[in-house]
């Protein structure tokens, strides 16, 4: 059904009142009282129109009251068709003809109520609100609690008059309409949206939608997206509720967020396997402590339920939750998770993207991996870019639209460079870092080399800091999040101040080095200390910490402190000059560091051995304890 614009009343109102007909009828006298007999007879939920007598005795009471605005041509026009109407919606029962619109005259004081709410300087839709009570005309006659209201103090330049709708059981403000068309418009829309979910519900336009939506399905299966997406949006609007199912799952993946209504049953796979896992990631990013309306019912029927729910929800808290799928899409989110934890993240998305046209869905229903994004590590994967990439890709056995769209994933290495580069959009500001870079090594050898602990679960930075100075808990010494990048392993800290001390540095490249390379950097205001050693042995360093600097061993020539850091007084504080000797290191060693995986994704956490030895004899130090408050 295109979009509604309502010219002429008739058309619109005589398919209303057959479409309504059908629908109520079709539900039974056990769902509803049986129609008004004369609205079986005459196929029509309105009256005769208002003749120019009652018109003309409207306007004279309207004027009567002080209102010297016409009528709002919307009504008129409406009353000319029809005087009154009848279930405009689902709680409203009859609308008022010419001769029953009256002063609302505010019975529940709430004027008082809405003006003591205004604040010193209120804006203008604050002030039309709290004054409509005591101005408004009554529309509707017969409801559930519910009045729609008409406000001559509201007038837009075409004439028409504000209607409000309040309803008194909900606790909330009076929602508005800019005019009388558009709150019937929306009560059109309300009586298929609110009797969607009944049984027995239906009519040829309802029919019609679902045929509708599931040809949009299929097409969806093929990667018509932006298509599927429009079918589902106007059988949305008309409360279809399998279009919402169908276009939530794939609003998840193009926003990266979301909710999919489904029932929280754990022996459905696809409540358990893909809904679960995303609500239970939105509720630990709110940093929810209630887990109540995330585990389902507190009831006995929903124990079990319940019970399965939480031990999800406790893995992926532990951040240990792997998203599984069947058959070799399955297989392939393995193998892409492996790459994932250790920053490959554009190579673990390159597996996922090859093996897409092989997934398979849990049910008909189901059309897309979005539980993807409940993975701790494969989440941060799935962008919304990618995530319209993965719906314009056809699978589950559909044929192919058209050329599948070529994979956008970078070629380019990262660098060191954009370390140094702040970025406002970040949730958490670097303003120094740590890192080693140790060649040809795996990164699980690299924490048997440089760990004081077993690997711990992937974390972001956002976790990685939470971790360090958690609530409650004694700092824990240093850690780093390691991964692998251009055949280097590597272990990398940040933080906004970690304490060097020329002194007292362990330079842990050089015992990192045995039968390889290893590269160390540490960076924060005012300091950059690089060094290269190699099988044990240190085969360069410099430190420029603001106006000292020192070097070692036989430095190229790129690498020249004195070039790369030219001003005696130290690094420029817009850290320019640490990023041109991050890029000259990363030039001369052909080495990178994962942008996206530090910045958005997980990596494992390593409890490290210190980087600055404990105070030798006579050599104190002191210790400063941050509490968050």
């Amino acid at each position: 059904m295109a979009r509604m614009e309502i010219d002429e009343w008739g058309p619109l109102l005589t398919r209303w009142s057959a479409e309504w007909l059908e629908a109520r009828t079709a539900q039974g006298p056990e769902e509803f009282q049986e129609p008004d007999e004369d609205i079986v007879r005459n196929r029509w939920l309105g009256f005769a129109p208002a003749d120019p007598v009652r018109m003309a005795a409207l306007e004279e009471r309207v004027r009567g009251l002080g209102i010297a605005v016409p009528l709002p041509p919307s009504l008129r026009s409406f009353l000319e068709t029809t005087d009154g109407w009848r279930y405009a919606g689902e709680f409203v029962y009859l609308l008022a003809g010419a001769e029953s619109i009256a002063p609302y005259g505010d019975p529940y004081d709430l004027q008082p109520l809405y003006e003591e709410d205004l604040d010193e300087e209120p804006d203008d839709e604050e002030v039309l609100l709290a004054g409509m009570w005591g101005r408004a005309l009554q529309l509707s006659l017969d409801s559930d609690m519910t009045d729609v209201l008409l406000d001559p103090g509201d007038v837009g330049a075409d004439g028409e008059w504000a209607v409000y709708v309040y309803h008194g059981w909900s606790g909330e403000r009076p929602g508005r309409y800019d005019s009388f068309r558009a709150f019937m418009a929306d009560m059109y829309k309300e009586f298929y949206q609110l009797g969607g979910d009944r049984a027995g519900f239906g009519n040829a336009v309802t029919r019609d939608l679902d045929a509708k939506v599931e040809e949009a399905r299929l097409a969806c299966l093929r990667g018509e997206l932006d298509a599927a997406l429009a079918v589902f949006g106007e059988a949305g609007e008309l409360g279809r509720p399998r279009a919402g199912l169908l276009a939530a799952q794939l609003r998840v993946l193009l926003e990266g967020r979301g909710w999919v209504p489904v029932d929280p049953r754990m022996d459905d796979p696809l409540y358990a396997g893909e809904v679960l896992p995303l609500k239970a990631r939105g509720h630990l990013r709110e940093r929810r402590t209630d887990d109540t309306l995330l585990l389902g019912p507190a009831t006995e029927d929903w124990a079990t339920d319940r019970e399965r729910a939480r031990a999800v929800l406790e893995q992926i808290r532990q951040r240990t939750y792997e998203y599984a799928s069947p058959g070799p899409f399955g297989r392939a989110v393995e193998e892409a998770r492996e790459l994932a934890r250790w920053g490959d993240t554009d190579g673990a998305w390159r597996v996922l993207i090859a093996a897409v046209p092989q997934w398979v869905p849990y049910r008909e229903d189901h059309v897309a991996p979005f539980g993807l994004l409940g993975d701790p590590l494969l989440g941060p994967v799935i962008t919304p870019e990618r995530g319209r990439q993965l719906l314009t890709t056809p699978r589950a056995g559909q044929p192919e639209a058209g050329p599948l769209p070529a994979a956008r994933v970078g070629t380019v290495p990262d660098g060191l460079g954009w370390l140094a580069h702040r970025d406002p959009r970040r949730e958490l500001r670097r303003d120094a870092c740590r890192f080693v870079l140790v060649e040809g090594v795996h990164p699980e050898e690299l924490a048997e080399r440089f760990g004081t602990g077993p690997l711990e679960p992937a974390a972001s930075e956002t976790d990685f800091w939470d971790l360090r100075y958690a609530w409650q808990r004694e700092h824990r010494g240093p850690m780093a999040r390691i991964g692998t990048r251009d055949g280097w392993s590597f272990a990398f800290e940040s933080a906004r101040w970690l304490g060097f001390d020329p002194a007292r540095l362990t330079h842990p490249g050089t015992q990192l080095s045995r039968g390889t390379r290893a590269v160390t950097v540490w960076w924060e205001p005012g300091l950059f200390h690089f060094a290269c050693a190699e099988d044990g042995a240190q085969r360069y360093a410099f430190t420029v910490h603001e106006a000292e600097r020192h070097q070692t061993g036989p430095l190229p020539a790129a690498l020249s402190p004195d070039h790369l850091f030219p001003d005696p007084a130290g690094p420029a504080a817009d850290l320019s000059e640490a990023g041109r000797a991050l890029d000259a290191i990363a030039a001369a060693f052909r080495v990178s560091l994962p942008q996206f995986a530090l910045d958005h994704g997980r990596l494992p956490i390593l409890p490290t051995q210190p980087w600055i030895r404990p105070p030798g004899p006579g050599e104190t130090y002191a210790t400063i304890t941050i509490t968050p408050r």
